[in-house]
Parts: structure tokens; sequence; C-alpha cells
């Protein structure tokens, strides 16, 4: 039977690949139902000449066509561009848009993607199918994703694969996903044809880089396999062009990602700095307001662990809405020394528990910010009776343990009297069933913790049992200056000590012109504000 809808098709594709046409060819590569006449009538065709079982005559139809490709550029044949397009017109005829048909849609995609991908990988001509790389990759995450949101339309699903985090679990779709497009992901960055414009913009496959890499990653935050993202950001640290050489939305859409890895793995510092710089690129036009409130979402946690709290002209931005009685809560605990009210807050049964376990930030906040809520609660218990020698005694301040025994337990119980005190270092801050009776032992490893980390400044008179606080004379006299400064000062030098304005993941020159080029490991790094 006569094709000419195909054989028209096929020989204004071969004109593209001729005329290296790259937006016209990506133009003419339809992925998405429902399509134009011209497609459907060419799909009738196809159903009627080339069923699934013919797919060799196909080819043959493919390869007679599209004679560009054969010859290919200085004699090497784009044979894998052939593949791809019998994939494609294969993909064509055999896909429904009914919904209960998406696992289908989702293999016909999977196997069309590992075709582009071997056609991406020709050395002078493989750019061209980048933009169908890119469109059919958005396709595969976006079903990925919806199919493992609706367990049952893939019940029916056995693997024998491995591929779960913890060895034993089956691959699922998303991660199944994920590495197909790594494989893309993986061929722009060792692209070595391509290199940046006079204009400092990515040429060839390199334009793919980190739009390919952020459906990567948003897939595998999808499916809570964050543990794979580890190879992406060490890979683009190490061979990737600088990240300000990419358009503003990938930028964006990778720091999110990055700060979210960061934060997770107890990085604070190092995540509130690459999501501040997503949040400060982030657009701020209405239709933005979702994904800029994700970014807030996770900035302001992490600052709060940091020590800074959100500013009032902050909570009432648009993106903001809901975040008030989220964190306010949580910050004048800390402030007050409210023990009781912070364990409440945070409580696995409380009423904004659910909240937080979504967005994955419960637990961070509960471990990293109680010691700030000590800090403020051995502060007060100083001011309410702590002694205060002249300056030129060789008596420290000090409080007893007795005093502070009774401070905790009493904060501990959400009295709403203790609300009355406010630690004034939190002020105004802004971006730039157990028995919880505490005995001698425990307030030790309280007081401990709170020097080694540096909150509070002093020692522990053992014999005594005293806390005892040091510094005074270089703080002209202030004690609450030198026995307690505030946290942030304290998180940010400690984090410049240690070398933490640098952000792994996040290329911010090219290699040669800085800290490009430096081998990455992200399970050596040291988590801020840790003991030790």
């Amino acid at each position: 039977m006569a094709t000419p809808l195909l054989g028209q098709y096929l020989v204004g594709i071969n004109g593209f690949v001729q005329a290296r046409n790259e937006a016209s060819l990506a133009e003419w590569i339809a992925l998405e139902p429902p399509f134009s006449n011209h497609y459907l009538g060419m799909i009738q065709e196809l159903k009627q000449t080339y069923p699934k079982a013919n797919d060799s005559a196909l080819e043959h139809k493919c390869s007679q066509t599209l004679k560009a490709a054969v010859e290919g550029d200085d004699g090497a044949p784009w044979t894998s561009f052939i593949k791809f397009m019998v994939q494609y017109l294969g993909y064509l005829r055999d896909v429904s848009a009914d919904a209960s048909q998406y696992l289908e849609t989702y293999e016909l995609l999977s196997e069309l993607q590992q075709k582009a991908n071997s056609a991406l990988g020709h050395s002078t001509l493989g750019h061209m199918v980048l933009p169908i790389v890119v469109a059919n990759a958005k396709l595969v995450c976006r079903l990925a994703i919806g199919l493992d949101k609706q367990p049952e339309l893939i019940a029916h699903l056995k693997s024998g694969r491995g591929g779960g985090e913890d060895g034993g679990g089956r691959e699922t779709l998303p991660e199944r996903a994920a590495n197909i497009l790594r494989q893309a992901f993986v061929t722009c960055l060792n692209d070595r044809i391509s290199s940046l414009s006079a204009s400092g913009k990515p040429e060839g496959k390199k334009r793919g880089i980190y739009v390919i890499a952020n459906l990567c990653l948003k897939i595998l935050f999808q499916c809570r396999k964050t543990r794979n993202a580890t190879q992406i950001f060490e890979n683009i640290y190490n061979l990737s062009p600088p990240l300000s050489a990419y358009p503003k939305r990938e930028r964006v859409t990778y720091l999110y990602y990055l700060g979210r890895f960061l934060f997770q793995n107890s990085h604070f510092y190092r995540a509130q700095t690459a999501l501040q710089h997503a949040y400060d690129e982030s657009p701020t036009r209405p239709e933005c307001a979702r994904q800029r409130r994700h970014i807030l979402v996770y900035l302001i946690a992490s600052n709060i662990i940091l020590g800074r709290f959100p500013s009032e002209a902050l909570l009432t931005r648009p993106e903001a809405r809901g975040l008030r009685e989220r964190f306010l809560p949580l910050c004048l605990a800390i402030r007050q020394g409210n023990l009781g009210a912070f364990r409440q807050h945070l409580d696995f049964h409380g009423p904004h528990a659910d909240w937080f376990l979504h967005f994955r930030i419960l637990l961070q906040l509960r471990n990293r910010c109680e010691p700030m809520v000590w800090r403020s609660l051995v502060r007060k218990t100083w001011i309410l009776n702590g002694s205060r020698p002249s300056l030129e005694s060789k008596v420290t301040p000090q409080s007893t343990f007795g005093d502070m025994m009774t401070a905790f337990d009493f904060a501990s119980k959400h009295d709403t009297a203790y609300s009355d005190y406010t630690d004034p270092d939190f002020h105004g801050v802004e971006y730039g069933d157990t028995d919880n009776s505490t005995d001698a032992t425990a307030l030790e490893s309280k007081l401990s913790s709170l020097i080694d980390q540096g909150l509070v400044n002093g020692f522990i008179a053992h014999k005594q049992a005293k806390f005892c606080i040091t510094g005074v004379k270089n703080k002209g006299g202030d004690i609450l200056a030198a026995g307690f400064p505030e946290p942030w000062s304290v998180l940010k030098s400690k984090a410049e000590k240690f070398g933490e304005e640098v952000v792994p993941g996040w290329k911010m020159q090219q290699a040669g012109k800085g800290s490009g080029g430096m081998i990455l490991n992200f399970s050596s790094m040291r988590p801020i504000g840790a003991a030790g």
C-alpha cells in the first residue's frame, strides 16, 4: 500500500538533517497526543502498511529516505538516528491517549528516550536531537511521577531488578526513568566538541546539562531516592560549565534541588547559601509563587536552624502565605526558652506535624533547634538568679545547677507564665510520654553540648555544680554578650572556618579559574553545628 504522507514526512525530516535545521526537526517530532490531522493520516498509513510485526520493513523505508543521516558528517553515518526514527514512528502508531494506557505510554516513551539518547551520542550530529531528547525526557518524567502517585495503574508490575536504596527493593518507575535520563545527562556532560560561545553561553550538547539534570533530580526527589543525586552534583561540579552560563530557569531549579539535598544531609549553611540565591533569582510573577514558596520553606527552615528568623516583611509576601503559623510559634519558643512549647509544636501528633513531615523538615528542626532553646533557657536563668561579680573580680559570673534544673523542669511543662521572657538576641533578626525532669548528669550533658557548639561561652565547675561564664573582659564587662554570643554569628564563623562558603555541586567558575575541577566527596562533609 502506498504511504504518501509518510514519504513526504521522511523527506522533510531528511531535509532538516541535511540543512542542520535543529528547530524544525524538533518541531516535526510531535510527542504528545492529540496529534494534528496530518499525523493522524500518517498514523493510519503506519498501522496498515507497517504494523508491529513489520518494523524491519519500516527501518528499510527510513534508511532509503533519510540519506542525509545515512551519509552522516565527515563519512560517519548517523545510523542511531535512523533507529530513533523507526522507534518514533512505531511510537506514533502504538501510543494511546487513554488514561488507562498510561503505563504502556510510559514504556513506549522510555524506549524512545533510549533511542534518542543513542542518537544524541553522535559526535558531530548528535546535538541536533537535543531539543527532542529534552522534550521526551519531560514527558517521561511527568508520566513516571504521575504513575508513581497512582499505584492502582502499576499494581500488577513485578520486577526482579534491584534498585532501591536499601539494595533489596525493586526498581521503581521513577528510578528507572531517572536512570534512562541520566544517560543523556552524561552524554551532554562529556561532550568534548561543544564549548561556550564568545558571549559565554553553552553550545551544542552542553546546552542540555542542567535541564536534563533537573529532570533527573525532580524524579529522584519525588521517589525519595536522593542518595542517587550525589553523583549528579559531583559530576556537574567537576565537568560542567559554570551554572551562571545557563538560563535563570535552570539555575533556580538546580540550586533549589541542591539546597534541598544539602539540607537533607545536615549542611544547613551551604543549604541556605544555595536556597537564598535560588530565591533571589526566582521571578516574582504570580505564576511563580508556588515555586518560590517551595524554595522559601527550606530557606526559612535552614535559617532557623542557623539562628536567623524570618522577618515580618518576608512573611507578608504572597509566596509565604500560611508559613507564619508554621514557623513563628517555633521561633517564639526558641526565643523564650520554652521547651514545652517547642516540643509540642514539633510533636509527631501535633497539628502541624503532617505539614512538616510532607516537606521532610520536622526531624532537622527538632534535633537542631532544641540546643538553641536550651541556650535561651540558660541565659534566662542567669538573668534571673546569676551572680554578677565586678569586672575587677577574679570570680566569674555563675549560675548554679540547681537553678538551671528548676528552670528546665519548669520550661518543659509549657507554663505560659514563662513566655513573658524573650531572648533579645533573637529579636529583629532577618535574612541578610517520657519524664522531662532534668538531673545533674543530663544538665551537664546539655551544657557541654552548648559549650562545644559555641552557643554559650564558659566552663562547668563540676565540684561546685555551677556554670561559669568567661570572656567578660573582652566584651567590656557585658556578661550577656560574653556568655551568650548570637547563634548565627557563631555558626557562620564555624562554617567559614571549615570552608563551608564553598558549596559542592555549585559550579561557579570554569575549571582552572578557581575551584572548578575539584574532586568532591559529599559523604565526608562535616555538618555545621555538629559537636566535635
